[in-house]
């Protein structure tokens, strides 16, 4: 009786998928769709009550803390401390109302995977790239990282989610404009730092970032309404910024983890004592042995060196297990998912480069927001087994902009196309 409530979420994830109108009114979509929850259901059934799947060692944590906390009526914070993660929280809110069952928090992000694959094809809708969009959405639900790390109780799939919603309601702002949209965004991403502080700190960066963006350039007719809306987007940036400071520089009490959280930077503080917990943070990682380790170590000695290490440890989070480091079957699928996340980053460079305004306008933010947290990620992982993690939390934004190339390059080897058929990267953006 116990798993009911996940057995009800997973009935019910077919019904989300077609009470949205983007789904119903193309049959295609609404196939793939279906096909790809239920794939994510599979993958969580087997994992609750066939065989432990492999991988998902932290889902066991999150379970056991969340379920003591339930058994003892109580809030996980209040048994785990201050540093324990939301996520746990939440999951022991659920258990104490629902019960206690390993499936309904597999079930719980199937739901909130199900809610993405919606909000992905609003984004595809909006950046114009429908011709694709089965082939995206496949490339989007059907990578292994995500079917697995989205259908067991992890945080990805909530993660990925408000990701999604914040960069779709950034671009509402000005695209098809939306009322709400600016609200719409800042809740979004402060519920990205509910699942992650790390990405609830990116949130200095992309709200100014989607606030400020222009997707057209300036003309005379068009002069009064954008200096209107920059002054408003203006003196919202600076209530944002000035409560963001407040965060980073105040201390809180034990009744706001996730703004307790943003106390890493004090006015007591030197810049030193940063530089300490990445050299820290490196050891740590690097003192943990493991066969798929690489070297995450931040040099601080100069502006060159802090450079040159920060690009290997990108590299090596993109693109390990490199081909000399697969040595066996499991390596295999890390590896086939690297191949995949190259040949989207090279499609969506090119993408970039190919495309004319307000299409490389758009494309170059996708982008920016995609390094952004990349980087984040990067800073704080040490072995591509982790690494195969978290690329999932950001590999949605190279699908939108360099899966089409990739798809239509692909189909060149299978099917012959016409030129009258190949993708014009250089589209309008409907709807302004």
């Amino acid at each position: 009786m116990q798993d009911l409530a996940g057995w009800l979420l997973l009935f019910s994830s077919f019904i989300v998928v077609m009470s949205f109108r983007e789904v119903r009114k193309d049959r295609s979509v609404a196939i793939t769709i279906l096909f790809i929850v239920a794939l994510h259901h599979l993958v969580a059934v087997t994992n609750a009550y066939i065989v432990s799947l492999h991988g998902i060692g932290d889902t066991y944590g999150f379970i056991l803390k969340a379920s003591t906390s339930a058994d003892l009526g109580e809030m996980a914070g209040e048994i785990y401390g201050n540093n324990s993660f939301d996520y746990i929280r939440i999951l022991s809110i659920i258990y104490m109302i629902l019960g206690t069952s390993h499936f309904l928090g597999e079930e719980l992000s199937v739901l909130a995977f199900t809610f993405s694959c919606i909000v992905f094809i609003k984004m595809v809708n909006i950046i114009n790239v429908r011709r694709h969009r089965v082939g995206l959405l496949m490339l989007y639900g059907l990578l292994p990282a995500v079917m697995l790390y989205t259908s067991v109780a992890l945080r990805e799939a909530f993660q990925l989610l408000f990701l999604m919603l914040s960069v779709y309601f950034g671009l509402r702002i000005h695209i098809k404009p939306m009322k709400g949209a600016i609200l719409f965004m800042v809740i979004s991403i402060l519920l990205v730092g509910v699942f992650h502080l790390g990405l609830g700190m990116s949130a200095v960066v992309i709200v100014p970032m989607f606030l400020l963006w222009k997707p057209w350039g300036s003309s005379i007719n068009k002069r009064y309404n954008i200096l209107r809306k920059r002054f408003v987007h203006v003196m919202l940036l600076i209530i944002f910024m000035s409560g963001g400071f407040y965060c980073y520089t105040t201390e809180y009490s034990t009744t706001s983890t996730i703004l307790a959280g943003f106390g890493v930077l004090k006015r007591e503080n030197p810049i030193e004592s940063v530089k300490e917990r990445v050299k820290n943070r490196s050891n740590t990682l690097k003192n943990v042995l493991g066969r798929t380790n690489y070297d995450n170590q931040v040099d601080f000695s100069s502006v060159g060196s802090i450079a040159k290490t920060i690009m290997l440890i990108l590299t090596n989070y993109l693109f390990s297990p490199y081909p000399w480091q697969i040595r066996s079957f499991v390596d295999i699928i890390p590896g086939f998912e690297v191949l995949i996340r190259f040949f989207l980053i090279v499609f969506s460079i090119k993408a970039l480069y190919k495309s004319q305004d307000p299409q490389r306008r758009l494309y170059g933010l996708l982008l920016l927001v995609y390094f952004i947290i990349t980087i984040i990620f990067a800073a704080g992982t040490a072995n591509y087994g982790t690494a195969m993690r978290h690329n999932i939390i950001s590999y949605w934004l190279i699908v939108l902009v360099g899966g089409s190339g990739l798809i239509k390059s692909v189909t060149k080897f299978i099917l012959p196309i016409s030129k009258s058929e190949v993708y014009n990267s250089s589209c309008e953006i409907k709807g302004y």
